[in-house]
């Protein structure tokens, strides 16, 4: 959690920034309209590859504090679905998103586990292969801020917080050419994001939309096959593209 912090100071501090800006336009324009709205969005999203550190996961002699090891991962596709209602340019909404990513690696100091031939086995400068899914499901309260200028473009920013499902699916892996199952499980955490982007109305109803994520989330947890536990640090860059309709 204390790790997010400085984050979300920056999506608060955006959004302060944005009020200003955003009241003369309402002004300007006589006041925009309220109600009920309905987007869809689908775009790419890089991992930034996450720390990885626990019980057995560690570095060594030097203890499991410092020094965490490193997660790799393909990047690839998101995308989700939001809906709420707007008030003039203050919008809230709901947002659910999902995304699945295949695991390639992971480096660690050092790296204890129970081979599937049931040997407990400890390797130093450990690089071993995995196979299996990482797979993100997130749910979000967003506050989000149109800058209207009276032109068809309308640039946003906002923020948000909810929670993130984190499932590593059937994960399995071969270290110094001994086979062992990882973990399968799933944790559900504190997650936050911020958004910036801009729409582009076609009518007063449609508009298309193009934006970035910054995805936070707050160490989610997974037992390991000698009953103790890693986590892993999880932070992405995203972008997107959708259609936003107004009712």
């Amino acid at each position: 959690m204390g790790r997010c912090a400085p984050f979300m100071s920056v999506v608060l501090a955006a959004l302060s920034a944005a009020i200003p800006v955003s009241g003369p336009a309402i002004a300007a324009e006589g006041g925009a309209s309220n109600g009920p709205y309905f987007r869809v969005f689908g775009g790419y999203s890089l991992i930034d590859d996450p720390s990885i550190q626990g019980d057995n996961i560690t570095n060594g002699s030097t203890g499991n504090g410092t020094g965490r090891g490193t997660l790799h991962q393909t990047n690839g596709p998101w995308g989700g679905a939001a809906g709420g209602y707007r008030w003039g340019v203050l919008r809230l909404e709901g947002m659910g998103s999902y995304e699945s990513h295949s695991l390639k690696s992971f480096d660690s100091p050092q790296f204890s586990y129970v081979d599937t031939g049931g040997t407990r086995r400890t390797d130093l400068n450990a690089h071993p292969t995995l196979d299996g899914n990482l797979r993100i499901f997130t749910g979000f309260l967003n506050a989000v801020l149109d800058v209207k200028f009276g032109s068809p473009f309308e640039p946003f920013v906002g923020g948000g917080i909810g929670f993130a499902n984190v499932r590593m699916n059937d994960v399995t892996g071969v270290s110094n050419g001994n086979s062992f199952n990882l973990t399968d499980g799933s944790d559900t955490v504190l997650a936050f994001q911020a958004l910036v982007g801009f729409a582009y109305r076609f009518t007063p109803t449609f508009a298309a939309e193009a934006g970035y994520r910054f995805l936070s989330l707050n160490d989610p947890s997974f037992s390991d096959n000698l009953g103790g536990s890693f986590d892993l640090g999880i932070e992405a860059h995203q972008a997107w593209i959708g259609l936003r309709v107004d009712f």
